[in-house]
């Protein structure tokens, strides 16, 4: 389904969408999209940055341990 969205633009910005016959819609609905892809990839990455903390704070030696410790018990 799909939803209507206002946009707002002075008179001179309009002049210039008749002029250069600039599809309103397509260019908005672009726009945004690439604007949530931004966002979505900004949002990645600031799970990637907690991860990284989270992970820094893991002991390997530890980790290896319990999983030779698995190993021998199969």
């Amino acid at each position: 389904m799909t939803e209507m969205v206002t946009l707002r633009i002075d008179e001179e910005t309009k002049r210039k969408v008749k002029r250069y016959r600039i599809h309103v819609s397509q260019v908005a609905r672009a726009a945004i999209l690439q604007e949530i892809e931004r966002k979505e990839r900004e949002e990645a990455l600031q799970a990637l940055r907690r991860m990284r903390e989270i992970l820094r704070e893991v002991d390997t030696k530890r980790v290896v341990e319990h999983i030779r410790e698995d190993r021998s018990a199969r």
